[in-house]
């Protein structure tokens, strides 16, 4: 039987929160606080939204789970591209989390699709 951790989709997400976990540590700025707490929410929840909507099964509930995973890897992108237009992380930083990002919610657009044609 497969598990959570045996999907690509969640491993990659993962392991994108924890590299927003190790950048949210090193921000710098006014209300950093507040900017890297939201950051962090936004990544830990695209693998979270993820193992709620695989351990669904192919539904339409479980369907909008990785709908939500997708809706807050936009979120941080959105927090991403606020953190380097404030400078808050160092440029090249930025632009590797933002690469892993895209990639995510690019496995998780994959996975959904795939789900949406066993419906």
């Amino acid at each position: 039987m497969t598990g959570i951790v045996d999907l690509i989709v969640w491993r990659e997400a993962a392991a994108l929160a924890t590299q927003v976990g190790l950048a949210a540590g090193k921000m710098r700025g006014f209300g950093v606080q507040s900017a890297a707490g939201q950051l962090l929410r936004a990544a830990e929840s695209i693998p979270a939204n993820i193992a709620e909507g695989y351990g669904r099964g192919v539904s339409r509930d479980g369907l909008r789970f990785f709908r939500m995973a997708k809706a807050s890897a936009d979120e941080v992108e959105s927090h991403l591209r606020v953190a380097g237009a404030a400078r808050r992380l160092p440029p090249e930083m930025i632009e590797e989390l933002l690469q892993h990002t895209i990639r995510v919610r690019y496995l998780i657009l994959r996975f959904a699709a795939s789900i949406e044609r066993r419906l």
